[in-house]
């Protein structure tokens, strides 16, 4: 079944922040994550400023559908198909995507923000309410 964690935090604007994180915790696990955006040019942003921040780091990423994202332990993409992946689904979209279950682990943020903390409890609520056990780190 699959595993889901909510990370959650009362800061504003740490979103993209996260998601870098707990991609590079996976990569650094030897398993690959799939980074859900809501629509293509928030991908691509998110992809520029993982090529930016942090200065003294780098994470191997790719944006699904290039040439370099059957060999990246980390994609980036939207849509409903995530392409090959199954490992780690980083959700930033609004809503739970139809795949979700393909994966193994499953990672959500509730920051700051009053909408996104109202999406983010729709999101756990959607997941309880299918028996999945949902695992809360508060940060």
């Amino acid at each position: 079944m699959t595993e889901v964690l909510f990370y959650i935090t009362e800061t504003p604007g740490v979103r993209a922040s996260l998601a870098w994180r707990i991609a590079e915790k996976a990569w650094r696990q030897q398993r690959q994550a799939y980074i859900h955006t809501a629509s293509a040019s928030e991908a691509e942003a998110l992809d520029a400023r993982f090529w930016a921040e942090p200065a003294a780091s780098f994470l191997p990423h790719a944006l699904l559908g290039t040439a370099a994202a059957s060999a990246s332990p980390v994609v980036l993409g939207h849509g409903d198909h995530p392409g090959d992946h199954h490992d780690v689904l980083i959700n930033l979209a609004d809503e739970v995507p139809d795949f979700y279950a393909r994966f193994s682990r499953v990672a959500e943020m509730i920051c700051g923000d009053t909408q996104l903390r109202r999406q983010g409890r729709a999101r756990w609520a959607f997941y309880r309410d299918r028996g999945y056990p949902v695992t809360d780190h508060r940060l």
